[in-house]
């Protein structure tokens, strides 16, 4: 059991090298764990993953992450909240 992701094509197009690819699946199964903070009148600020929940949705998914995968995932989450709050800021 656990979370198969087929990359092929679609990591080449988007240039997805493969020793990257662990910690894109690992991303990619916990990517719906983040914390979020209120801004103002219905806005949010998307603060980083929740790593409890992250932990226990990598464990349940069957995905194991040493430090250097559980490192390079942190950089993946700290661009996706770059992203997630510049569009907020649009």
């Amino acid at each position: 059991m656990g979370i198969t992701l087929d990359l092929g094509e679609a990591a080449a197009e988007f240039g997805l090298w493969a020793d990257h690819a662990p910690a894109w699946e690992a991303f990619a199964a916990v990517s719906g764990q983040w914390r979020l903070a209120a801004a103002g009148l219905g806005g949010a600020v998307w603060l980083g993953l929740d790593y409890g929940a992250a932990r226990a949705g990598l464990e349940l998914a069957g995905i194991v992450v040493d430090p250097g995968t559980w490192a390079e995932l942190r950089v993946i989450e700290a661009g996706a909240a770059a992203a997630l709050n510049r569009k907020r800021e649009d």
